[in-house]
């Protein structure tokens, strides 16, 4: 594979990894509310972080991107995991 064709395919891993990260935030306001929601949004957001991590170790002129949506896939990873903390904890004390 030559150089270009590796940037051009760097370059796609890291329009991915921006796409996963905005996905994992979005799919905390789009995924219904309740412990399976919270599941499958935690499911989203990890698998957005793995994505990004993959996305990011590429060098490449989008790597900014690939790093933005990293940063948004562990917020919408977080924001998920606190929600359902949240939601068990409310379930089990009362």
């Amino acid at each position: 594979m030559t150089l270009p064709e590796q940037a051009q395919n760097n370059r796609v891993w890291h329009v991915a990894g921006l796409v996963c990260g905005v996905l994992a935030i979005l799919s905390s306001f789009v995924v219904p509310s309740g412990v399976v929601g919270y599941l499958v949004a935690i499911a989203i957001a990890a698998t957005a972080v793995l994505i990004g991590h993959a996305s990011v170790r590429r060098r490449g002129a989008f790597r900014a991107a690939a790093i933005t949506g990293l940063v948004l896939a562990y917020l919408g990873l977080i924001v998920s995991v606190g929600l359902l903390v949240v939601r068990l904890t409310r379930m089990f004390t009362s």
